[in-house]
């Protein structure tokens, strides 16, 4: 809705000063028709058609990928269009008159490409001091009527030193994207007014020296704007939760390194800006996609669906699903023992190990986390029986977190253990509850999972009947000790024949 303001107040201003302003010095201004002088006019007319067909061309090609629209270039477009239907419509027009018109465009213009640079970068127009640009701007609108008067000279220097400020202050983020396509752009335009400043050249051949240069960094700048555009929109739009999270982890590292290091040499400090930037840029801000995946993550199967329209039927049955317990060795004393500050920090190292751990195994999904128990099952998400895979990956995951608990210390340096169960059979896996969803994995496999657990010898995986009838025909890369146990009593289940493994640690 702004941007269409923005253009509409365009639209209108070059009649508005036309009327109001260039009309009032008509002693002063240049009242020379364009169409004096013939063959400056027939190149003017040409040059202006010229550029009308290469935008009508670009207005289509944006139009038809209408999902991937930059409103800026767009406006933009819009803006340098109009520009040319001006000099192209208007009846006996002055060389006034068009100074007028392009420095009119010039002023609305500026802050469009400016933003849209900004945009790219991940940086807002006061960041990059774009009033350094945009009052010189304003100020060419006004004295060129005045054309070598003091008042001209004095206003043009004013101009000068402001530009040359931005251009300095510009030249200082060389680092980031298009900011050199900038500073050539601006170079151009500066010697171009140094031509027309002193009059080295007739006003016939520096306004088509204008006209060209107009034409083409206009269109440079939309088409190579543009095309950077749409593919950050085709990488953004294919962005899930892992991608974030992936670009999450960088920027956390990238940022420890600056915290963890006193001195940064200026370089360092420009590709850590640089880095972060490109990578800030990657996040999209339409978070309704992200959502679908994170809800789906929570409730797979279609029971997202069933839970946004209430459906009772979000209950289904599964066998052959292996299920994982852990539980921190003396955690009730730990509590008792810490503040709840470390108890907590404790947990976060904890079950941040053990999710990473995780990811290494792909048929294998945590559940929940209570406290200081971890349940993880495999395979929920299969497409067909794999069990052994299952036991396999859910074993050696088992192995993994033994030795890595012992890594993590209390604040009396004493090393952490862990009890681990392991049970396989049906389970029934579903919503419980409408208030905050999550999914569910029940049934007696999860309670005799959970006693195995809780029965276990301290460093030690404990694990039913069921699973080691299948370890016979699965292959593992290490050795370790099963030991037997009879009559291992669980509470509410009886006493059982149960499986330890003592890993070689």
């Amino acid at each position: 809705m702004k941007l269409l303001l923005y253009i509409f107040l365009y639209c209108n201003a070059y009649n508005i000063l036309n009327e109001l302003y260039l009309s009032k010095c008509l002693s002063i201004t240049n009242n020379i028709l364009l169409q004096d002088n013939k063959n400056f006019y027939y190149s003017f007319i040409n040059q202006n058609i010229f550029a009308l067909c290469i935008y009508s061309i670009y207005i289509i090609k944006i139009y038809i990928q209408i999902n991937k629209i930059n409103k800026y270039s767009i406006a933009l477009a819009f803006v340098y269009i109009k520009y040319i239907l001006t000099s192209l419509l208007t009846y006996n027009m002055t060389f006034s008159q068009h100074e007028l018109s392009r420095n009119i465009m010039w002023l609305f213009s500026t802050p469009l490409m400016l933003k849209m640079y900004c945009d790219i970068n991940n940086l807002k127009l006061r960041d990059i001091d774009s009033h350094y640009h945009i009052i010189p701007t304003a100020f060419n609108i006004f004295i060129y009527p005045h054309k070598n008067t003091s008042v001209f000279y004095y206003f043009t220097g004013i101009s000068w030193i402001l530009i040359l400020i931005f251009i300095k202050k510009l030249q200082l983020r060389q680092n980031l994207t298009f900011t050199n396509v900038l500073l050539f752009i601006w170079g151009i335009f500066m010697c171009l007014n140094i031509i027309d400043l002193f009059e080295l050249t007739n006003i016939y051949n520096i306004t088509l020296y204008y006209l060209y240069a107009d034409t083409v960094f206009k269109i440079i700048t939309n088409i190579i704007v543009n095309d950077y555009y749409e593919k950050q929109i085709k990488y953004i739009n294919n962005m899930d939760l892992q991608s974030i999270q992936f670009i999450s982890y960088i920027i956390k590292n990238i940022k420890s390194y600056n915290n963890d290091n006193a001195i940064i040499t200026p370089q360092c400090k420009d590709l850590v800006s640089l880095l972060t930037n490109t990578l800030l840029v990657k996040i999209p801000k339409n978070t309704i996609e992200l959502e679908k995946e994170l809800l789906k993550k929570i409730l797979p199967f279609g029971f997202d669906k069933d839970y946004i329209t209430n459906s009772n039927e979000n209950i289904k049955q599964f066998d052959m699903v292996c299920v994982l317990f852990t539980d921190i060795v003396n955690y009730t004393e730990l509590s008792s023992k810490y503040d709840d500050k470390i108890i907590f920090q404790m947990l976060f190292s904890i079950y941040t190990i053990f999710d990473n751990t995780l990811k290494i195994y792909p048929h294998i999904q945590k559940i929940e986390t209570i406290g200081d128990a971890y349940m993880v099952v495999g395979d929920i998400f299969r497409k067909s029986t794999n069990y052994k895979i299952v036991i396999k990956e859910i074993i050696l995951f088992a192995l993994d977190i033994l030795k890595q608990i012992k890594t993590i210390k209390t604040p009396d340096n004493i090393p952490l253990s862990l009890r681990i169960g392991i049970n396989i059979g049906s389970v029934s896996i579903g919503i419980l509850g409408n208030e905050i969803p999550r999914l569910c994995v029940v049934g007696n496999t999860v309670n005799i999972a959970s006693r195995l657990q809780s029965t276990a010898d301290i460093g030690t995986i404990q694990f039913s009947k069921n699973i080691y009838e299948q370890l016979e025909e699965i292959n593992f890369d290490i050795k370790f000790e099963i030991i037997k146990k009879e009559n291992v009593f669980l509470k509410n289940i009886g006493s059982i024949e149960t499986y330890n493994i003592h890993p070689f640690l």
